[in-house]
């Protein structure tokens, strides 16, 4: 079945508008969703009950655990996870948000299929055989992972893909921890930050849809039962400021710690498949005199929650739990840090509830109350994300009247966190690759995107060594503006255009004593490396006046491969940066009369223009593709306004199976000469 306008076929069936379509696809996988956060659960239990004989009461069981037992699992465990993400899917390792952040921002939302599947079976094992991670990031990965897949059978656009994929992550965290507002919430503040009610209202119905299926197989109850906690008195909420002020440090140390073991995995000298193993063999040393670092850690939490661990074994588990997860994430297991971030804060939290108890009771009465405020302000400073953070605890555990401090610790970490590490635990991973969500999406895509991935190869060069004359015939010939001038190994010596030649057309003297190397000088004839970033290319167009660019393999060998033009760099900005929703919103506006088109601009590069024009006849009933606007005009389409049933105008991000009607709109960018020669082509006004 060909699913292309499979949006348009349903809507011309059952005359429903898109964003009802959307709303029921978004059902969909919040249902799909939710039944794939209970197969993770029961796969977890049916694992830890191979490697244990039970999947409840685990940390009692563990403890119960022969050494060499303890011992052993996590070896085993990293045997079975160490080859399938080496050899299947390496976007599995680690804690899976910041791999579907990175789909999001720089693949319009495309994850591959096998990614949930290979995901789910992995995390799963990391887990039960006690890898000292969580839940979440392998959930919002599987969650995402199946969003992904259906709207890439249904050929959505790339923005409806990444609200489908935020849908699926929204799904898996509110069916896995009871938790349908901080699903919605985690979606919006962390994959997209992007707070619009057209992606609200989606990710709401995916969310309640896994809800429903969540507590249908789990029950409808908090994720932890705890203890009634309250504020005894006012002067309480001062040990609370600095509660918050204390774990905003934690998380950054936290965070540098994780990254530093993962740094040092990566610099052994061994195939990463072998890594795992030889890594969780740490975690069995561990496990043996801190069990309570086993797997998720939920029961460890409770305790604490209780107030029915000692201070000093709190203190301990500090140093330890860190490190725990740091190895496991280090040895390429895989598993998210939400839970590790529950386990540091309620233990944190827990130690300063107390040791403040013990100096101060008639202020501070209740230590568990504190471990909650404290997991709150955890997860807030290691994603910098506070609203997701105290809604997310406030579900879990159900209880409001610690509200007040959960918001206040969650806004101090999360501040003093952001304040000293710019990025959050997520964002880390992706900085070190070279991605800074922080500045933007459309500057992401500018980091990250390759000269070699936009340059062209048809470009005229000239051999050093030819005669003048025959320099002036190429030229003549040719009708190019830009040659270059190789030697016999195809290294770059310099470029010339018809502006060098054009004042010797007539001059026959030079010929038989000037050589094409003579009418190019190196500084003059900047070129640009392969492996550099269009940033880079950009920046190197602001420093020399030049149109177009020489693409050398390095800087060593020189040698031309091709050539990037300014056209070139713009094509991509027309094409992933100006799609984004947000410029859309800036521009486009909610209503367009038809009979007497707006005409807008927005900030673009010197010479470029964005035009709204209505669908002429030469264009109606034809898709996109066959138009070629782009290739015929220089003209990129930016977006489509189109009239809904209901008379409202909707923006449609183009693609090259759209077919234009007569009602339609085109939002166009090109320079002014190339968008006069659009118009004049199909008889509209200039």
């Amino acid at each position: 079945m060909n699913t292309a306008g499979l949006y348009h076929r349903i809507t011309d069936t059952f005359r429903l508008n898109e964003h009802t379509i959307i709303l029921i696809i978004a059902s969909v996988i919040g249902f799909i969703g939710g039944f794939g956060a209970v197969l993770f659960r029961w796969l977890i239990d049916f694992f830890q009950t191979l490697a244990t004989g039970r999947s409840s009461d685990i940390l009692e069981t563990v403890r119960a655990l022969a050494w060499y037992h303890k011992l052993l699992l996590p070896v085993i465990g990293g045997m079975i996870v160490g080859p399938l993400v080496h050899f299947l899917g390496k976007e599995t390792k680690g804690h899976g948000v910041p791999e579907v952040m990175e789909a999001v921002a720089l693949r319009g939302g495309r994850i591959r299929a096998r990614v949930m599947f290979i995901k789910i079976l992995v995390s799963a094992v990391t887990i039960a055989t006690g890898g000292s991670v969580g839940r979440e990031g392998p959930i919002v990965q599987i969650g995402s992972g199946m969003g992904s897949v259906i709207g890439q059978f249904l050929k959505s656009s790339k923005e409806r893909m990444q609200v489908l994929v935020a849908c699926g992550a929204a799904a898996g965290i509110a069916a896995s921890f009871n938790a349908p507002i901080a699903g919605v919430i985690f979606s919006v503040e962390i994959i997209l930050g992007n707070y619009a009610i057209t992606t609200l209202v989606p990710l709401i119905m995916s969310s309640v849809m896994a809800t429903i299926v969540g507590r249908w197989y789990f029950g409808d109850i908090p994720a932890f039962e705890i203890p009634r906690y309250s504020l005894v008195n006012a002067w309480e909420i001062a040990p609370y400021i600095l509660l918050g002020i204390a774990v905003g440090f934690l998380a950054v140390g936290f965070i540098r710690v994780l990254y530093a073991i993962e740094d040092l995995g990566d610099k052994v000298p061994m195939p990463g498949w072998m890594k795992a193993p030889v890594f969780l063999f740490l975690i069995g040393l561990i496990v043996l005199y801190f069990p309570q670092v086993y797997g998720v850690g939920y029961d460890t939490i409770t305790q604490v929650l209780k107030a029915d661990m000692v201070w000093y074994m709190l203190l301990i588990l500090i140093p330890v739990k860190m490190l725990a997860t740091s190895i496991t994430l280090g040895a390429g297991g895989s598993g998210g840090v939400f839970a590790p971030s529950l386990f540091l804060g309620s233990v944190f939290g827990g130690l300063f509830g107390t040791l403040g108890h013990m100096l101060f009771p008639a202020v501070m009465a209740s230590p568990g109350g504190y471990a909650v405020v404290g997991m709150s302000a955890m997860v807030a400073g290691t994603t910098h994300a506070p609203i997701t953070a105290f809604l997310i605890i406030f579900e879990m555990t159900g209880d409001y009247k610690l509200i007040l401090p959960l918001m206040l610790c969650s806004i101090l970490a999360s501040f003093v966190a952001s304040r000293l590490l710019k990025d959050s635990i997520y964002t880390m991973k992706l900085s070190r690759r070279g991605v800074d969500l922080a500045k933007g999406m459309e500057v992401a895509i500018m980091q990250t995107t390759k000269v070699r991935d936009v340059l062209h190869q048809d470009m005229v060069t000239i051999h050093e060594s030819a005669d003048f004359s025959d320099v002036l015939q190429k030229v003549i010939h040719a009708n190019e503006s830009n040659y270059y001038v190789v030697d016999d190994d195809g290294r770059f010596q310099g470029s010339l255009s018809v502006h060098d030649v054009k004042e010797f057309l007539n001059d026959k003297s030079l010929s038989g004593i000037v050589v094409a190397k003579d009418l190019v000088s190196v500084s003059e004839s900047p070129s640009i490396v392969m492996d550099a970033t269009l940033a880079e290319c950009m920046r190197k167009f602001g420093t020399f006046y030049t149109e177009e660019l020489p693409v050398v393999d390095n800087m060593s060998s020189n040698k031309l491969v091709g050539t990037v033009s300014r056209r070139d760099i713009i094509n991509v900005y027309n094409r992933e940066i100006l799609r984004q929703e947000s410029l859309g919103l800036k521009f486009i506006q909610s209503k367009l009369s038809e009979k007497s088109p707006a005409r807008s601009y927005v900030s673009m590069p010197a010479g470029f223009e964005i035009n709204v024009i209505p669908v002429p006849p030469g264009m109606q009933g034809r898709t996109l593709k066959e138009l070629d606007i782009r290739n015929r005009y220089s003209v990129s389409v930016v977006s489509i306004n189109r009239r809904g049933e209901r008379g409202q105008r909707d923006v449609i991000i183009p693609e090259p199976e759209n077919i234009l009607k007569k009602t339609d709109m085109l939002v166009v960018i090109g320079k002014l000469p190339d968008l006069k020669r659009l118009k004049m082509a199909f008889n509209l006004p200039a």
